[in-house]
């Protein structure tokens, strides 16, 4: 979690009640007056007066003011650690629009449950109402969308495009919307000219395919979306790998889907391009776990043993990859993610100062399970 400012002043006023600048019971300086004190914006105040009142150290008593509570000081002399990390809990001013407006492709989406559950949680703690939009994929019913914005603007906007690995024709629209609303992009890693909240999808790819590596692979293949971002960012991070390790790329190995319709990829008859990439790798990248999970069913009933004859690893660290084999992945932030993605939009509509969006980071973490072992000619012992 970032330490923004109004962290940072809620941190000043817990000394000062330490300290014994602000007495047990007695009631603290004015807005105005804190203002000036610390030097920052109203809304600022505001926040870090009711993280303070979160953590039990201030409460508010309507039409008196703000007073210290008399109890002792934590003994670690941090806020309690049951505070909600990401409960910012401004109160509405009256009339204030609340409505947060949250655009995705495919509201099916495994992953993007877990993110709606994040986002959710805390828009709920601070007052805001969370209006879904799916957008089916279809670039004409995002355009309808971003027009409507434009005409009744939500107070915010979480914005998933349709087809992100794709140059989108709504772009234009898209940054009229985004200069007119705070807005954020998500499930996106880098967006030139719109503010986003990363994913590091490249990274954790690179994790994946240096583990293969170091496992004894030398060709491995990959089967990625090419449409979203995501596909084409975890394909960076296997290219990444292969560069530091110094193997050659072979175009041949890579098989590209369009995400919703990979299922053709594992009909009975086989894809051309997949079946010849699987006889000549010794591992396989797939998308996701689900696609994972779907080629290691379809490689079963060629008679091939997953990792016996060829290793497959996926992404997200989802149910799908606990089927059957258990799949080696990377783990995907989730709910934390649609957490930080809340968060860092409220602090764009409450902030006057910009948000330093690399603040809100998730590192990626490899899970070793047993779709992954090494060639079949290589012994590790």
């Amino acid at each position: 979690m970032a330490d923004f400012k109004y962290k940072q002043v809620a941190d000043k006023l817990r000394v000062c009640i330490g300290e014994g600048t602000f007495k047990p019971g007695e009631r603290i300086p004015t807005e105005p007056e804190l203002c000036e004190q610390f030097n920052v914006g109203r809304q600022t105040l505001r926040k870090a007066v009711a993280l303070m009142e979160e953590a039990g150290y201030l409460r508010r008593v309507q039409g008196s003011g703000t007073y210290v509570c008399e109890r002792e000081e934590c003994p670690s002399g941090e806020l309690r650690k049951d505070t909600p990390e990401y409960a910012v809990r401004v109160p509405a001013a009256e009339g204030e629009n609340r409505t947060i407006t949250l655009v995705m492709m495919n509201g099916k989406s495994y992953v993007f449950l877990d993110i709606m559950q994040g986002i959710s949680e805390v828009l709920t703690a601070n007052g805001y109402i969370l209006n879904i939009v799916i957008t089916d994929g279809d670039y004409d019913k995002e355009q309808l969308i971003l027009e409507n914005m434009l005409q009744n603007p939500p107070a915010g906007l979480l914005f998933e495009p349709v087809c992100s690995g794709l140059l989108s024709v709504n772009y234009p629209l898209c940054k009229e919307v985004f200069s007119r609303i705070p807005a954020l992009m998500i499930h996106m890693d880098s967006v030139p000219q719109f503010p986003f909240i990363a994913l590091n999808d490249r990274q954790g790819s690179k994790m994946l395919a240096n583990y293969l590596i170091t496992l004894g692979h030398k060709r491995i293949g990959t089967v990625y979306a090419f449409d979203e971002y995501t596909g084409q960012n975890r394909y960076r991070g296997f290219l990444d790998a292969l560069r530091e390790h110094e193997l050659r790329h072979i175009p041949e190995d890579n098989v590209w889907m369009f995400h919703e319709r990979m299922n053709d990829l594992f009909k009975a008859d086989g894809c051309i391009a997949l079946e010849r990439m699987r006889k000549e790798v010794t591992a396989i990248m797939c998308h996701d776990d689900r696609v994972a999970s779907k080629l290691i069913g379809y490689l079963k009933k060629k008679q091939v043993r997953v990792p016996e004859d060829i290793s497959v690893v996926g992404y997200d660290n989802s149910l799908y990859s606990q089927l059957g084999v258990a799949i080696t992945t990377v783990t995907h932030p989730g709910t934390e993610y649609g957490k930080m993605a809340a968060d860092a939009l409220l602090q764009m509509i409450y902030s006057s100062e910009s948000v330093d969006f690399s603040h809100y980071s998730v590192e990626p973490e490899l899970v070793i399970r047993d779709s992954a072992g090494p060639p079949p000619a290589v012994s590790l012992d």
